[in-house]
């Protein structure tokens, strides 16, 4: 399967729409545009195509915490295409592009996406906790030795 990743400088109504099919489930559209974070200039967007489908998304924020000035939101692999490493290629992406900015990453990852996370060398820093109407997460973070 061939699927292109790139840098975008904004969010498109593609980018909103993957956002809404996988992680806003039952709630309305306008969520899945996180205000502020989006317009913000030092956002990075870096999403997944397949043909021309958008088949994967991530926003990169900063977001400054002790050992990493970035922040992973938004990341989406849509349903048809999950479990093809396509999450992970994109994490390894971001990490590279943290590494180059001398940073690590950290993030609240859904429990269904930890283990991802964690072959990408993430480890959870937190208990469980739930986000309401979205569900259980634990903050982690990948941090450069």
């Amino acid at each position: 399967m061939d699927v292109r990743f790139v840098w975008e400088d904004s969010v498109n109504e593609s980018h909103l729409d993957l956002r809404w099919e996988v992680l806003r489930i039952g709630k309305p559209r306008e969520t899945a545009h996180y205000t502020g974070i989006d317009e913000d200039p030092k956002t990075r967007f870096l999403v997944a195509y397949h043909d021309e489908q958008m088949v994967g998304c991530s926003t990169l924020q900063t977001d400054p915490r002790k050992g990493a000035k970035f922040r992973i939101r938004g990341m989406a692999v849509h349903p048809e295409f999950q479990n093809r490493g396509i999450g992970s290629k994109i994490v390894e992406i971001l990490q590279k592009y943290a590494e180059e900015n001398n940073s690590g990453i950290w993030c609240n990852a859904r429990i269904r996406a930890v283990p991802m996370y964690q072959r990408r060398g993430f480890v959870i820093v937190s208990e469980i906790f739930e986000i309401e109407g979205i569900g259980p997460h634990h903050d982690m973070e990948w941090i450069l030795n």
